[in-house]
């Protein structure tokens, strides 16, 4: 019942009794028949005692309605009090939101959360929704009208608010809305909390959690009495126990028995004093396997100090104890054929060394180089090459002794340690046998390969004293052995070493020569055996030394291809011979040809190309003037490569030689497809013409092949006229050699030229 009609009630109540009091007194009066004197005074008498009851039941009708109220009040207040305790207990502030008056009420904790002062006039739309964070927007959107439509008991929603300061805060909003008969939310009244703290926990814990789930090393958790609580997944992967098994054990389950109960009393001992313990542990696996881990044991203690928990935190290392082995055997051992490397060969040639010098014996050192290996890897690929390199170490320790030892320096090199030796002539043996491990053929992507070896020797203590010494000798001895043919093996001798720091001092002065022009160019002519008149030059590279005098080539070109100077050497002989040639042919003298060497380090390069072109253009030498030579041995071990740099070379017009011809091992298929246009005849089968019935045969059998090859054939070394007779009846073209005169400098020369050009004031036509 409203207020409003109980108030009603009682007024009507009251008019009614009031009305009945005065018809029923005014009744009685007149019934009374008193005088009308008495009449009046008994009606005064009768509104008098009306107004003194009515006052006296206004009176304490009045009280009885205040003392409610007040009791009332108090209830009220008291409940309020309980409420703003419970408010201020809870940390909540309230909110009220009236929907129709669009009006809302902050508390001032609700306001203090968010950044406002207390009692502040602030609108609901800018305070709140305006500054709900944008990913929480639509969501908590969506939580109030499902609880307006009625799909939802009450509004619970955690959502994220800026605070005045830019910064976003926690808050866990809760409400319920209050209806008119219509079912119509009128009101949503509820609490908001600052959650930011509890939910910073909790991602805490969820990191935590996540952490310890997907870690890879493994955790363990026990109690104060050392009671697996606790393990994750990776304590179930190192150990191979699932957590069922683990949870209620101790740790001993894991234990291995290889630590004497000394390391655990110690690992007790510390980690009760300081709370903490951290070292390498052997445990064991659930299948019984054995294994290192690194571990970490900490203690944990509640708020008042007292154990609660021990956390431990280990790693399976025995992979990483695996690849600590493997980097130390690396760090000795070469990885492709497993051999002991360099640092550990002169390890042991050390040891090896001071057991010699105190047992008073020998030692030998067996330097082991594959011949052409080079071209090989070039060809068939660094697969190939290191699969060669592989089965030849593997032949090569099936001849060591035990006591031996085999070593791979770099490369296709390899080094052989023997101990015990009598006498420097024992290596021989060994050499021999190291030999015939490569008479077998290497069989490389289903190519039977044949291979030979260079071998070079020094002894302790004849060759050297110390480790340095003794390597340096070998490496010295097997560069004798290749240049005494390959397929051999060399003992070292002081010559060698000699021969070795005069090529070091040639090396050091030649990028000097190169520099102050030291460098001499010198032709020797080359004469037409038919009609007897000079048909080229052949340009030849002379060092002029301002102490030594002329050093020949053959002198210092190792040397200078040792020292990278080749293609500064060769581009400076061919523009010198190129202008010289221009000279001579402004001159009158009609020479075909100036030859100049060109070396394999060049060929292989590609460079001499562009040096040809530049030289040509420079010089305004024609190309057909020019003749390039290389070697048989050389052309043929660059193969095919060469192939498209001569033909690079014979587009240009230049002309092609083949030098030494008959000391290599031409393939007749290749030199049928090589662009050349001429054989030299090596001057070693010239020399002993016409007596050595050999020589002949050869000479023959060479200038036969060139003409069948429609090659022009030039014989060097011609000295005699005995020689150029044969050679011209054997119908050699050219003839090349001191007869006719001794490699000279240019100028010397015009006296020959003139002889044999009569009318030389008529300059050459060159087209």
């Amino acid at each position: 019942m409203s207020l409003s009609r109980s108030a009603f009630r009682v007024a009507m109540l009251y008019s009614t009794v009031a009305m009945l009091w005065i018809l029923f007194s005014d009744y009685l009066l007149v019934a009374l028949g008193l005088e009308p004197l008495a009449q009046r005074w008994m009606q005064t008498s009768k509104g008098i005692l009306f107004v003194l009851v009515t006052t006296a039941l206004v009176f304490f009708a009045s009280m009885q309605q205040l003392n409610r109220r007040a009791e009332q009040q108090r209830l009220l207040q008291l409940n309020q009090e309980r409420f703003d305790l419970a408010l201020a207990g809870s940390n909540d502030g309230v909110w009220d939101w009236d929907i129709e008056a669009g009006s809302v009420y902050f508390s001032d904790r609700c306001l203090e959360i968010i950044g406002y002062p207390g009692s502040s006039d602030v609108d609901l739309s800018v305070v709140w929704l305006q500054r709900v964070h944008p990913d929480d927007l639509a969501a908590t959107r969506h939580a109030i009208r499902s609880h307006f439509r009625g799909v939802t008991e009450r509004f619970d929603n955690n959502h994220r608010i800026q605070n005045l300061n830019g910064e976003y805060v926690w808050i866990h909003a809760r409400g319920r809305a209050i209806r008119n008969q219509r079912n119509r939310a009128v009101r949503l009244i509820g609490i908001v909390r600052d959650v930011t703290e509890q939910k910073l926990n909790e991602e805490s814990l969820q990191q935590a959690a996540v952490v310890m789930e997907s870690t890879t090393e493994g955790v363990v958790v026990t109690d104060d009495q050392n009671r697996i609580v606790s393990v994750n997944p990776a304590f179930c992967r190192i150990t191979g126990y699932d957590a069922e098994t683990a949870i209620g054990q101790t740790p001993s389950l894991l234990k291995s028995g290889w630590h004497p109960e000394q390391f655990y009393t110690e690992l007790w001992r510390q980690l009760r004093s300081t709370g903490s313990w951290q070292g390498e542990i052997w445990n064991r696996r659930q299948d019984g396997e054995i294994y290192p881990q690194w571990e970490t044991i900490n203690a944990v203690y509640d708020e008042s100090g007292g154990l609660s928990h021990y956390v431990a935190v280990f790693a399976d290392i025995s992979q990483i104890k695996r690849s600590q082995e493997e980097i130390d055997f690396l760090a000795h051992h070469d990885p492709l054929t497993r051999l002991p490397n360099r640092l550990l060969m002169i390890e042991r040639l050390g040891n090896a060394l001071s057991r010699a010098k105190r047992n008073d014996s020998r030692l030998g050192l067996i330097f082991i180089d594959i011949d052409r290996f080079k071209a090989i890897n070039d060809s068939m690929g660094h697969t190939a090459g290191d699969e060669l390199l592989r089965i030849a170490a593997e032949r090569l320790s099936e001849l060591c002794r035990e006591q031996d030892t085999l070593a791979r320096l770099s490369g296709d090199e390899f080094i052989m340690l023997v101990e015990d030796l009598a006498e420097a002539g024992d290596l021989t043996p060994f050499a021999l046998r190291i030999q015939r491990a490569f008479d077998k053929p290497f069989d490389i992507d289903d190519r039977s390969l044949h291979l030979s070896c260079s071998l070079g020797m020094s002894v302790y203590p004849e060759d050297g004293e110390d480790s340095a010494e003794l390597l340096k000798n070998a490496d010295t001895a097997v560069t004798l052995a290749k240049k005494n043919g390959r397929n051999t093996y060399a003992y070292y001798t002081q010559a060698l070493t000699h021969h070795a720091r005069r090529q070091m001092t040639l090396e050091s002065e030649l990028h000097k020569a190169i520099r102050d022009e030291q460098l001499r160019v010198y032709f020797q002519p080359q004469k037409d055996l038919a009609s007897g008149r000079m048909v080229g030059m052949e340009a030849l590279v002379r060092w002029e030394h301002p102490k030594l005098g002329i050093i020949p080539p053959m002198d210092f070109l190792p040397a200078a291809q040792h020292a990278g100077l080749m293609s500064a050497i060769d581009e400076y002989v061919l523009h010198v011979a190129c202008g010289q040639m221009r000279r001579w042919l402004n001159m009158g003298f009609a020479l075909e040809t100036v030859a100049v060497n060109m070396s394999g380090y060049w060929l292989q390069r590609g460079e001499v190309i562009a040096a040809v072109q530049a030289a040509l253009k420079d010089t305004g030498l024609p190309a057909h003037y020019l003749e390039l030579e290389v070697t048989e041995d050389e052309i043929m071990e660059h193969g095919e490569k060469s192939g498209p740099v001569l033909d690079a070379l014979r587009n240009l017009g230049v002309k092609l030689a083949i030098d030494d011809f008959g000391t290599g091992y031409s393939s007749l298929l290749r030199l049928k497809r090589l662009p050349v246009t001429k054989l030299k005849i090596d001057r070693g089968f010239t020399m002993d013409l016409p007596g050595d019935i050999n020589d002949s045969a050869i000479a023959r059998a060479i200038i036969a092949l060139g003409k069948s090859l429609q090659l022009t054939i030039t014989a060097e070394g011609i000295e005699t006229l005995a020689q150029e007779s044969l050679l011209g009846e054997l119908q050699c073209d050219y003839g090349q050699g001191y007869l006719y005169s001794k490699p000279v400098p240019a100028e010397q020369l015009e006296a020959l030229l003139r002889k044999s050009f009569p009318d030389h004031d008529k300059p050459a036509s060159t087209p």
